[in-house]
């Protein structure tokens, strides 16, 4: 029988090379939309009950058809990595949808079962196979952090915020229809989202990043206070983020920070990543400091300190750094 071949050449992304990409931005909005159908399902028990004239026993028996078509999940999640394309997500979605469509048209009993079932299995794989997915691009510890946390606090905020806003809605339309609509429009959206994504996902090598920006001397004191500045802040703390990340790419060009225009996207839609997200900054910084003999910068434990207390004072202390690194250079030119 014939060994299979092990290639010792495997491709790797760093998690910045991932979050840079729209691989990962496509997969993650993925699974957010394909969260809410399943969150709707989950809340929409009294609800359909009320509506469609169920009793208590034959809501739980299809809620039971959504349990155990949960670990069903773990299979087509298995299937999926093996294949090491992401063509099962388009079916996942589909189950989602049809599951959705079937009780928008037949609101019995038997419906609501067939819809919690297929709606079950799809998302229990979904759930498994996106932190999968990303955490196995190879982008390392942190990245399986990321992908996980990421996950885990999405689904938290799903819970908590979505179950207000369709009780919200239910009262002042009063039609379970309204719940399963959204959900449809809602898996439309994600699987819409998921067209760009190649099917290769992180089993090719990633592209070459070249975003670098000429550095720019500020003082770190006005840094923090610009970031004091109402509704001027938000633009401000993007901006800087994006000039940040290029100048630090042109004084150490690395795959380990994320390229200017995915730093705005994070600081908009993941600021939960911030703490990580200056300590890559700050460590190439220091990196190159240390080249330069500098023996008195800011450590990285207090830029991740300060991110979390008060990103601004994150922000000075790296340009701070940054400032000191550029005039060495110039010194010794």
């Amino acid at each position: 029988m014939e060994k299979e071949k092990i290639s010792t050449n495997e491709v790797s992304w760093t998690w910045a090379d991932q979050i840079s990409s729209y691989k990962f931005w496509g997969i993650f909005l993925f699974f957010i939309f394909l969260l809410i159908p399943n969150v709707i399902m989950n809340f929409s028990y009294s609800i359909f009950r009320e509506s469609y004239g169920m009793s208590a026993t034959e809501l739980a028996t299809a809620m039971a058809f959504k349990s155990f078509a949960g670990f069903g999940g773990f299979w087509l999640a298995w299937f999926m990595v093996r294949m090491k394309n992401h063509y099962l997500l388009y079916l996942f979605s589909s189950l989602t949808i049809i599951g959705l469509l079937l009780l928008l048209l037949t609101p019995s009993i038997i419906g609501l079962s067939i819809s919690y079932f297929l709606i079950g299995i799809s998302f229990g794989a979904i759930a498994l196979a996106i932190p999968t997915i990303i955490s196995g691009g190879k982008g390392g510890s942190e990245m399986f952090v990321v992908s996980f946390g990421l996950i885990t606090f999405f689904e938290l905020v799903a819970w908590t915020s979505f179950s207000g806003l369709f009780g919200w809605l239910f009262d002042i339309l009063n039609n379970p229809k309204t719940y399963i609509i959204i959900g449809l429009v809602s898996a439309l959206i994600g699987t819409i989202l998921l067209l760009p994504v190649k099917a290769e996902l992180f089993n090719i090598p990633p592209p070459e990043r070249k975003n670098s920006l000429t550095p720019i001397h500020r003082e770190p004191v006005i840094v923090a206070l610009l970031c004091l500045i109402p509704i001027y802040n938000i633009y401000y703390m993007l901006h800087l983020s994006y000039r940040l990340h290029g100048e630090v790419n042109q004084i150490n060009p690395t795959q380990n920070i994320l390229s200017p225009r995915a730093a705005v996207w994070c600081t908009l839609f993941l600021s939960i990543l911030s703490p990580i997200i200056v300590s890559s900054l700050n460590t190439n910084l220091i990196i190159k400091l240390k080249e330069n003999n500098a023996s008195k910068f800011y450590k990285t434990w207090a830029i991740i300190l300060w991110a979390f207390i008060f990103i601004p004072i994150s922000y000075a202390l790296i340009q701070s750094n940054l400032n000191q690194l550029t005039q060495n250079q110039s010194n010794d030119m």
